[in-house]
């Protein structure tokens, strides 16, 4: 019996051994067994937190990820990526897809900009998966509006809208005026302000930081419209001032070679301009929708 209980402890020992954490495998790694893996510390890139797309997109300052062939062609890339406590991206490394696409993917990614993620209120290294999407090369119209300068800022008006679908989209309308003020009317459930008109109001350099947003997407030399019917949400984006006026229907755009920076100006008027932005007094009900 003493024997056998000897080589019970023996083999134990042994197991344990063997499953001795590998100088080569770190957080980053798809682990299946957790206490083979390192202490999960955030202290190093090889000890970077993992946390869920949906935290990395949420701290996402920048974060483009359309790999535009140049062929009308779709695709996927999974990749790992770590970011360091600056927000920069210091690994990606691409897992899954045509590898074709890896090294275009790669340079993608790593153009990523984060706010710190915090652990116990210091910044650390964190890790994430994320997908890219192959899609078909940017298109534009063939004769070219520039953007003009703008003679009365207070006619500058630029709207974001974003229409419901058939799953909980966010349906809202967000408008800017050249004076700062702002309103924001919610159409549905799925957004914080829903039912009602808000006003708030931005400084005049956010104002002028959007029409600098317009300027640099070169939007006058966009189509009308990107995509097809779908299911899904439009975003619609639009800019007037003095005589010059210009909107853009992104439907599912993607499919159709919307430039990147169309999605990036979006993202933008909703990150500089949404109620989001403003401090809770500004965010007077004025009337219900339908009044």
């Amino acid at each position: 019996m003493i024997f056998r209980y000897i080589s019970l402890a023996v083999v134990a020992a042994i197991f344990c051994i063997t499953q001795a954490p590998s100088m080569a495998q770190s957080c980053a790694d798809a682990i299946k067994i957790p206490y083979r893996a390192p202490s999960c510390n955030g202290q190093s890139a090889e000890r970077a937190k993992r946390i869920s797309p949906s935290e990395a997109a949420s701290n996402a300052i920048s974060m483009p990820y359309f790999v535009h062939s140049k062929a009308p062609e779709f695709g996927h890339i999974q990749i790992r990526v770590v970011v360091s406590p600056t927000g920069k991206v210091v690994g990606v490394t691409p897992f899954s897809g045509d590898a074709e696409w890896y090294e275009q993917a790669t340079a993608l990614a790593m153009t990523w900009r984060f706010k710190p993620s915090l652990s116990q209120g210091s910044a650390i290294y964190a890790t994430f998966s994320s997908v890219l999407d192959v899609v078909p090369p940017e298109r534009r119209p063939e004769t070219h509006k520039p953007f003009a300068d703008i003679k009365d800022w207070n006619s500058v008006r630029i709207t974001l809208q974003r229409t419901a679908c058939r799953g909980s989209c966010p349906a809202y309308k967000l408008t800017v005026f050249g004076d700062g003020s702002v309103q924001y009317q919610g159409d549905n459930e799925w957004v914080d302000y829903s039912g009602k008109e808000y006003r708030g109001h931005v400084s005049q350099a956010v104002v002028r930081q959007l029409v600098e947003l317009f300027r640099s997407a070169d939007y006058f030399n966009l189509f009308d419209r990107y995509g097809r019917a779908h299911d899904g949400s439009d975003y619609i984006t639009s800019i007037s001032f003095d005589d010059n006026s210009k909107s853009v229907v992104d439907e599912s755009g993607y499919h159709d070679g919307i430039p990147d920076i169309v999605r990036t100006l979006e993202d933008e008027i909703d990150r500089l301009a949404g109620p989001s932005t403003w401090p809770e007094r500004q965010k007077l009900t004025r009337n219900k929708i339908g009044d």
